[in-house]
């Protein structure tokens, strides 16, 4: 640029001093405020409980209550004895129509001819009335083979009951004491003497017929104990007094 008319161009500017009259104010104190810092907005979360997680049950309905139907129980059988006695019942008080040991025999007992007295039923599962003890002794004598009902025989055991059954359907029991067991030294002879397995000792028929059929009321089974060949080898007696 070119230099517009003064005076002073081009030359250097020097400043003069000039004697200036200085003029002193008295000084006012004035307090330079704290700067003080912008506060800081803090905030402080409110004390927050940890939630507590709280399971809602489902509604579970109350369950309505339902009738159960009881079953008509079957009514039971009546006991075989029960039904054993109806099917022996002949009205007749005095005759002895059956015998029967719980778990051992259910027999049919059938009398002797009175021309017979040496009778024994052939029948399976019955036994004869001995009819000789009644007007001997007293007593009660059943009879049976030893292949047919006087197997059973062999299984009674002391304490056993047997119980007698009468044709108006009353009964009597008898409890097995012993049983004794001898040999025929002639089996097919109704005189024959017997031989007694258990002592040795000799009895004629008729000390053994009061033997085990007499003394006090008692019932007394008897069938014959085989022996090889011989079917009347020996005599099984099974003695129960009277209940």
């Amino acid at each position: 640029m070119q230099a517009e008319n003064n005076p002073n161009a081009g030359v250097n500017m020097v400043q003069l001093s000039t004697a200036t009259r200085q003029f002193t104010s008295t000084a006012t104190s004035t307090e330079t405020p704290l700067i003080s810092p912008t506060p800081t907005l803090t905030f402080t979360p409110e004390n927050t409980a940890t939630p507590t997680i709280t399971f809602t049950p489902e509604y579970t309905a109350t369950p309505v209550p339902t009738s159960t139907l009881i079953p008509t129980p079957t009514p039971l059988p009546p006991p075989f004895l029960d039904t054993f006695i109806e099917k022996l019942k002949n009205g007749n008080a005095g005759q002895v129509v059956g015998v029967y040991v719980e778990d051992v025999m259910s027999l049919r007992v059938v009398q002797q001819p009175s021309s017979d007295p040496a009778y024994v039923s052939t029948l399976p599962n019955t036994a004869t009335y001995f009819n000789l003890v009644r007007q001997m002794t007293g007593n009660t004598g059943l009879l049976a083979h030893n292949y047919l009902a006087g197997t059973y025989f062999f299984s009674l055991r002391s304490g056993q009951i047997i119980t007698l059954i009468y044709g108006d359907g009353n009964t009597d029991d008898y409890m097995v004491s012993s049983s004794e067991e001898f040999q025929a030294l002639s089996p097919n002879s109704p005189t024959s003497n017997f031989v007694s397995l258990s002592s040795g000792e000799t009895l004629s028929s008729t000390d053994l017929f009061y033997r085990v059929f007499g003394g006090g009321t008692r019932t007394t089974m008897q069938t014959c104990i085989a022996q090889g060949n011989e079917d009347s080898w020996g005599r099984l007696f099974v003695i129960a007094p009277l209940e």
